[in-house]
Protein backbone atom coordinates (compact mmCIF):
# COMPACT_ATOMS: atom_id res chain seq x y z
CA UNK A 1 0.00 0.00 0.00
CA UNK A 2 1.41 3.07 -0.96
CA UNK A 3 1.92 6.34 1.14
CA UNK A 4 -0.28 8.53 -1.17
CA UNK A 5 -2.92 5.96 -1.33
CA UNK A 6 -2.84 6.22 2.50
CA UNK A 7 -3.63 9.68 2.54
CA UNK A 8 -6.61 10.02 -0.30
CA UNK A 9 -8.35 6.87 2.01
CA UNK A 10 -7.86 8.85 5.20
CA UNK A 11 -8.43 12.95 4.23
CA UNK A 12 -12.09 11.86 4.29
CA UNK A 13 -12.37 9.84 7.38
CA UNK A 14 -10.84 13.01 9.40
CA UNK A 15 -12.24 15.70 7.73
CA UNK A 16 -16.20 13.88 8.72
CA UNK A 17 -14.67 13.73 12.31
CA UNK A 18 -14.56 17.34 12.28
CA UNK A 19 -10.83 17.39 13.88
CA UNK A 20 -7.59 19.15 12.74
CA UNK A 21 -4.84 16.72 12.04
CA UNK A 22 -1.77 17.12 10.02
CA UNK A 23 -2.07 13.58 8.35
CA UNK A 24 0.59 13.48 6.28
CA UNK A 25 3.26 14.42 9.40
CA UNK A 26 1.28 11.51 10.97
CA UNK A 27 1.62 9.05 8.43
CA UNK A 28 5.02 9.79 7.52
CA UNK A 29 6.33 9.66 11.02
CA UNK A 30 4.49 6.08 11.79
CA UNK A 31 5.61 4.39 8.54
CA UNK A 32 9.37 5.90 9.06
CA UNK A 33 8.85 4.17 12.46
CA UNK A 34 7.20 0.87 11.24
CA UNK A 35 9.62 0.57 7.95
CA UNK A 36 12.57 1.27 9.82
CA UNK A 37 11.42 -1.51 12.59
CA UNK A 38 10.62 -3.85 9.94
CA UNK A 39 13.87 -3.80 8.31
CA UNK A 40 16.02 -4.46 11.97
CA UNK A 41 13.49 -7.51 12.43
CA UNK A 42 14.10 -9.05 8.85
CA UNK A 43 17.51 -8.68 9.14
CA UNK A 44 18.04 -10.07 12.62
CA UNK A 45 15.41 -13.41 10.95
CA UNK A 46 17.85 -13.98 8.23
CA UNK A 47 20.76 -13.69 10.30
CA UNK A 48 18.76 -16.10 13.03
CA UNK A 49 17.55 -18.38 10.25
CA UNK A 50 20.86 -18.80 8.30
CA UNK A 51 23.34 -19.75 11.69
CA UNK A 52 20.27 -22.16 12.52
CA UNK A 53 19.99 -23.80 9.20
CA UNK A 54 23.33 -23.87 8.24
CA UNK A 55 23.97 -26.08 11.86
CA UNK A 56 21.49 -28.48 10.59
CA UNK A 57 23.75 -30.10 8.53
CA UNK A 58 26.55 -30.63 11.32
CA UNK A 59 24.69 -31.69 14.32
CA UNK A 60 23.72 -34.36 11.40
CA UNK A 61 26.73 -35.36 10.48
CA UNK A 62 28.24 -35.86 14.60
CA UNK A 63 24.88 -38.74 14.83
CA UNK A 64 27.20 -40.81 12.80
CA UNK A 65 29.96 -40.32 15.40
CA UNK A 66 27.99 -40.49 18.44
CA UNK A 67 29.88 -41.36 21.37
CA UNK A 68 26.50 -42.41 23.66
CA UNK A 69 22.86 -42.47 23.57
CA UNK A 70 22.65 -39.36 25.87
CA UNK A 71 24.78 -37.11 23.06
CA UNK A 72 22.54 -38.45 20.55
CA UNK A 73 19.70 -37.43 22.39
CA UNK A 74 21.31 -34.04 22.60
CA UNK A 75 21.81 -34.24 18.76
CA UNK A 76 18.59 -34.48 17.92
CA UNK A 77 17.28 -31.70 20.49
CA UNK A 78 19.84 -29.21 18.28
CA UNK A 79 18.42 -29.98 14.87
CA UNK A 80 14.52 -30.01 16.16
CA UNK A 81 15.70 -26.69 17.78
CA UNK A 82 17.69 -25.41 14.75
CA UNK A 83 14.38 -26.04 12.06
CA UNK A 84 11.76 -24.64 14.67
CA UNK A 85 13.93 -21.38 15.28
CA UNK A 86 12.89 -20.31 11.40
CA UNK A 87 9.67 -21.33 11.43
CA UNK A 88 9.09 -19.63 14.86
CA UNK A 89 10.54 -16.57 13.33
CA UNK A 90 8.58 -16.91 10.49
CA UNK A 91 4.88 -17.04 12.33
CA UNK A 92 6.10 -13.75 14.06
CA UNK A 93 6.19 -12.18 11.08
CA UNK A 94 2.79 -13.27 9.41
CA UNK A 95 0.33 -10.82 9.73
CA UNK A 96 -2.95 -10.67 7.66
CA UNK A 97 -3.20 -7.44 5.91
CA UNK A 98 -5.38 -4.45 6.23
CA UNK A 99 -8.66 -5.42 4.98
CA UNK A 100 -9.48 -1.66 3.75
CA UNK A 101 -7.15 1.74 3.63
CA UNK A 102 -8.42 3.56 6.79
CA UNK A 103 -6.25 4.60 9.44
CA UNK A 104 -7.85 2.41 11.81
CA UNK A 105 -7.07 -0.45 9.79
CA UNK A 106 -3.64 0.53 9.32
CA UNK A 107 -2.67 1.10 12.78
CA UNK A 108 -4.45 -2.38 13.81
CA UNK A 109 -1.96 -4.28 11.52
CA UNK A 110 0.55 -2.25 12.71
CA UNK A 111 -0.94 -3.01 16.66
CA UNK A 112 -0.71 -6.53 15.89
CA UNK A 113 2.75 -6.52 14.58
CA UNK A 114 3.94 -5.37 17.36
CA UNK A 115 2.85 -7.50 19.73
CA UNK A 116 3.93 -10.53 17.96
CA UNK A 117 7.30 -9.23 18.15
CA UNK A 118 7.32 -7.88 21.38
CA UNK A 119 6.04 -11.51 22.46
CA UNK A 120 8.63 -13.52 20.83
CA UNK A 121 11.35 -11.71 22.86
CA UNK A 122 10.26 -11.75 25.83
CA UNK A 123 9.18 -15.63 25.70
CA UNK A 124 12.78 -16.43 24.75
CA UNK A 125 13.88 -18.49 26.69
CA UNK A 126 11.16 -20.89 25.91
CA UNK A 127 11.24 -21.57 22.25
CA UNK A 128 15.25 -20.48 21.61
CA UNK A 129 17.35 -20.32 24.94
CA UNK A 130 15.95 -23.45 26.77
CA UNK A 131 16.20 -25.95 24.32
CA UNK A 132 19.58 -24.99 22.48
CA UNK A 133 21.65 -25.05 26.03
CA UNK A 134 19.69 -28.43 26.79
CA UNK A 135 21.19 -29.59 23.78
CA UNK A 136 24.37 -28.04 24.58
CA UNK A 137 24.77 -30.09 28.11
CA UNK A 138 23.48 -33.15 26.40
CA UNK A 139 25.68 -33.08 23.94
CA UNK A 140 28.79 -32.31 25.67
CA UNK A 141 28.05 -34.84 28.44
CA UNK A 142 27.48 -37.24 26.74
CA UNK A 143 31.07 -36.98 24.82
CA UNK A 144 32.54 -39.07 27.93
CA UNK A 145 30.73 -41.56 29.68
CA UNK A 146 31.22 -45.04 31.47
CA UNK A 147 30.66 -48.25 30.59
CA UNK A 148 27.22 -47.85 32.49
CA UNK A 149 26.58 -44.94 30.29
CA UNK A 150 27.12 -42.17 32.94
CA UNK A 151 28.33 -39.09 31.85
CA UNK A 152 31.93 -38.29 33.08
CA UNK A 153 31.74 -34.37 34.39
CA UNK A 154 35.23 -32.83 34.39
CA UNK A 155 36.07 -29.63 36.11
CA UNK A 156 36.75 -28.01 32.66
CA UNK A 157 33.16 -29.01 31.42
CA UNK A 158 31.76 -27.35 34.70
CA UNK A 159 33.32 -23.94 34.25
CA UNK A 160 32.15 -24.49 30.74
CA UNK A 161 28.28 -24.81 31.81
CA UNK A 162 29.03 -21.88 34.21
CA UNK A 163 30.14 -19.56 31.77
CA UNK A 164 26.95 -20.65 29.56
CA UNK A 165 24.58 -20.31 32.30
CA UNK A 166 26.18 -16.69 32.46
CA UNK A 167 25.85 -16.21 28.59
CA UNK A 168 21.85 -17.22 28.76
CA UNK A 169 20.79 -14.72 31.33
CA UNK A 170 22.63 -11.93 29.37
CA UNK A 171 21.13 -13.22 26.06
CA UNK A 172 17.49 -13.34 28.23
CA UNK A 173 17.85 -10.02 29.66
CA UNK A 174 19.68 -8.36 26.23
CA UNK A 175 15.91 -10.02 24.19
CA UNK A 176 13.32 -8.77 27.51
CA UNK A 177 15.18 -4.91 27.27
CA UNK A 178 15.08 -5.05 23.41
CA UNK A 179 11.14 -5.66 23.62
CA UNK A 180 10.77 -2.98 26.48
CA UNK A 181 12.76 -0.59 24.48
CA UNK A 182 12.23 -1.18 21.34
CA UNK A 183 8.80 -2.21 20.39
CA UNK A 184 6.86 -1.35 24.00
CA UNK A 185 7.14 2.56 23.02
CA UNK A 186 6.11 2.37 19.32
CA UNK A 187 3.27 0.01 20.67
CA UNK A 188 2.06 2.36 23.05
CA UNK A 189 2.08 5.00 20.12
CA UNK A 190 -0.22 3.26 18.00
CA UNK A 191 -2.70 2.23 20.71
CA UNK A 192 -2.61 5.87 21.70
CA UNK A 193 -4.00 6.70 18.00
CA UNK A 194 -6.31 3.60 18.06
CA UNK A 195 -7.97 5.22 21.11
CA UNK A 196 -8.02 9.12 19.69
CA UNK A 197 -9.44 7.84 16.31
CA UNK A 198 -12.28 5.29 18.18
CA UNK A 199 -13.13 8.09 20.27
CA UNK A 200 -13.14 10.56 17.14
CA UNK A 201 -15.56 7.87 15.24
CA UNK A 202 -18.00 7.57 18.40
CA UNK A 203 -18.36 11.32 18.38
Amino acid sequence: MKLDDLKEGWKTEVEQAGEQQDLSSLVESLEKETIKLDKSVKRRDIIETSIALLLVPVWAWKLFYSASVLQSIGLWIAILSCLYIPYKLLKARQVETAKDDSLLAFLSVEKIKLEKQKQLLESVATWYISPLMLAIILITAGAKVDEAGIPLISQQLMVYYFFCAILTVGVYFLNKRAAKKKFAPLLDKVNQQIKELTSLSNV
